[in-house]
């Protein structure tokens, strides 16, 4: 059924994956490969065969791992343990963002009052305040200055709280989750459960990688900006290997296709584990 599925194809292996997870393998692969924005920025990746296989090698992986920790974590939650001690400890709660919220909501007053002040100065016409003298001109000149200050830093500081919400809206849970625990889990979310599904991923590395460098076609499965070449890169052995060059974005696109790929597999093997603890087959 996996072998069936080609290269890039999400049409059945994305379904069923949360929001959460597809956050979070995006979020992976910007981690690593960049943020830049591809409208502005042309990026080219070359890669050669040994790495390129522990890349998809890993991809698949943190597919099938994103698959474990959303399951713990709805097991968790459906027992009523609390998320709270997985949380990292420099991020804030449901109750401090609440209190954070109200105070700036409780300051938000002050700042419509000092717009409003500036406003109304800014409306007033010296000349028609009729003769003042240059000690009460300089005062009111000094006012001016203060208050344009004053919303200067407001503004600067509603931007900055404008930020970190959205740093703490983008917080995602299931990474959260991964952060906080210890290597030795991690390693035992990320293990294939057996030696038949270790090696069902190693399958369908080779069956992804025979498409970048055996098959013909291998420059069309690539897209327009591929490029192939054989250069004189040497390994532990002395042996020349292929390297190809593709856009960022490709890659970026295989990388996320490997995840889904991993996630769909561990669902798969948890629906036929099901299946046999029923009786169904």
């Amino acid at each position: 059924m996996l072998k069936k599925i080609e290269p890039l194809d999400t049409s059945v292996i994305s379904k069923g994956v949360s929001d959460s997870a597809k956050d979070s393998m995006k979020q992976t692969i910007s981690t690593m490969l960049g943020l830049l924005p591809s409208d502005q920025f042309s990026v080219t990746v070359r890669v050669s065969k040994r790495p390129l296989d522990r890349l998809l090698m890993s991809s698949i992986i943190t597919g099938y791992t994103l698959w474990n920790a959303e399951y713990r974590i709805s097991l968790m939650r459906n027992f009523g343990m609390s998320t709270s001690n997985w949380k990292r400890s420099g991020f804030p709660g449901e109750s401090e963002i609440s209190e954070v919220k109200r105070e700036e909501s409780e300051g938000g007053a002050g700042q419509v009052d000092v717009d409003c002040c500036v406003e109304d100065l800014e409306s007033v016409n010296l000349p028609s305040l009729g003769d003042l003298s240059p000690k009460a001109l300089n005062y009111i000149q000094q006012l001016e200055s203060e208050l344009s200050t004053a919303k200067k830093e407001l503004d600067a500081r509603k931007q900055e709280n404008m930020q970190m919400e959205y740093i703490r809206e983008s917080n995602n849970d299931l990474l959260e989750y991964l952060r906080s625990l210890e290597s030795d889990m991690v390693t035992e979310l990320s293990r294939p459960s057996s030696l038949e599904v270790e090696e069902i991923i190693h399958q369908l590395v080779q069956n992804t990688l025979r498409k970048f460098f055996k098959d013909e076609s291998s420059v069309d499965f690539m897209g327009d900006l591929a490029l192939r070449s054989t250069e004189n890169l040497q390994n532990g052995d002395d042996e020349r290997f292929d390297t190809i060059g593709t856009s960022r974005d490709y890659l970026a696109k295989l990388l996320f296709w490997c995840m889904l790929l991993g996630h769909h597999l561990r669902g798969l093997e948890n629906r036929l584990h099901l299946s046999c603890a029923v009786g169904l087959l």
